[in-house]
């Protein structure tokens, strides 16, 4: 074997051992977000005339997290605190004969980090949809101090 075909086939083998870390990492980033309590999938895209990004959100005691599922990125990609973000329609579609409904939502809040609202769009099933709107409207829990 030449020095040529050595070099070859080691960087095919560091290659495909890349491409085997990239895909254990999104496997393991997409089944860790998904898990955790308060997590749901949903689509979202900043523009109505945008596509879809398929995503996973969380909801913590303040905030709405919202993971896209192709990122390398292990943090959210988009964060609104729970006293900013608004749903200004909700629209409910449906497809006859079908038990699934999906709830289209046009959102609007503050990005991290900025003041001025943007408006955005989540998609999700209507089971998601309650919680998301039950979450919205409670309050969030607090600890209380015992003297």
């Amino acid at each position: 074997m030449g020095m040529s075909t050595s070099f070859m086939l080691t960087g095919l083998l560091l290659m495909l051992f890349l491409i085997c870390a990239l895909a254990i990492y999104f496997l393991a980033r997409l089944r860790f977000k998904a898990q955790n309590n308060g997590s749901f999938n949903v689509a979202w895209r900043a523009h109505a005339g945008d596509p879809w990004r398929a995503g996973v959100c969380h909801y913590s005691e303040d905030f709405l997290k919202w993971y896209r599922v192709i990122s390398l990125r292990w943090g959210s990609n988009r964060r609104w605190e729970r006293a900013d973000f608004e749903i200004l329609e909700a629209a409910i579609d449906t497809e006859p004969g079908s038990d699934f409904a999906l709830a289209i939502l046009h959102c609007r809040a503050p990005r991290q980090g900025f003041s001025e609202p943007d408006d955005f769009w989540l998609a999700m099933n209507e089971h998601d949809y309650s919680g998301l709107v039950s979450w919205k409207e409670s309050a969030p829990p607090r600890t209380q101090m015992v003297y």
